[in-house]
């Protein structure tokens, strides 16, 4: 509550509450998840009110401007190709009357547009993830694969700037629209990217409360605490110098020369 407060306080933003419908089982492969992964299948509920929906995952930053995304043709559905070689990635069996074997696409930037037959997908990804959850391995982007199947929906592949691995070198991280932390490392977990940073330091200025997700070692988490040290924003993202003294120092040396990346 105190976050969504913030939120509609400083932001034009309206925020839905989302909990997975009840007949989804409650499998392991889908606990393993925040179950905020599945609500991109809300998107589809979404389409139903709106002429088009962008979806953008939580762990992003988008860099440049992307309102051209929304010129693409309609009834299309736009995304780009994953580092993952095959829809097969995403599932621990494979999953009969599909091609396993097709290029995976990534489900952390989509944009859907109108006309689509939205209430008919909505329904199909949460039966697909009923039926087929306890195979999933990396959450909502395998449904989304096989839905593409499924319907022979248009497809647009954006290039890979629209959605580019954290992990990329730093003249292409320059270029992206859009750069994913896809995988543990995230903005707040061992990366330092100052645009991200600074985004963080304003919501804490603002009221937010400290991350909560973070899992250092327990000598770090005392010394901080005991030095006051816990505090400050930097120690809150910087890696566990404890256990990572090399990735605390590369994100030291970053935050002193005032890196990008």
């Amino acid at each position: 509550k105190e976050i969504k407060k913030l939120f509609t306080d400083h932001l034009p933003v309206q925020i839905r509450e989302y909990e997975l419908p009840s007949f989804v089982p409650n499998h392991p492969n889908i606990q393993r998840f925040t179950p905020a992964l599945f609500a991109r299948f809300e998107a589809f509920e979404l389409l139903q009110h709106y002429k088009q929906v962008v979806c953008l995952d939580s762990d992003i930053l988008v860099q440049k401007e992307l309102v051209h995304v929304l010129d693409a043709p309609a009834g299309s559905i736009s995304l780009t190709h994953d580092n993952l070689p095959s829809v097969q990635s995403n599932f621990s069996v494979p999953i009969p009357g599909y091609d396993m074997h097709r290029k995976n696409l990534n489900a952390g930037f989509i944009v859907l547009k109108n006309p689509l037959p939205a209430a008919q997908l909505h329904t199909w990804l949460y039966q697909m993830l009923a039926q087929y959850g306890k195979y999933c391995s990396l959450g909502d982007q395998g449904i989304i694969n096989l839905m593409l199947q499924e319907f022979h929906l248009p497809l647009i592949e954006l290039p890979q700037l629209y959605n580019l691995r954290a992990s990329a070198p730093g003249n292409a991280l320059k270029q992206a629209y859009i750069i994913h932390s896809t995988g543990p490392r995230k903005f707040w977990q061992y990366y330092y990217y100052r645009e991200w940073y600074q985004y963080y330091a304003q919501y804490r200025r603002l009221g937010g409360p400290a991350l909560t997700v973070r899992r250092n070692t327990q000598v770090y988490d005392w010394f901080v605490k005991k030095t006051g040290l816990d505090k400050r924003i930097f120690f809150e993202l910087a890696p566990d110098f404890f256990r990572y003294p090399d990735k605390f120092l590369r994100f030291w040396l970053k935050y002193l020369l005032r890196c990008t990346y």
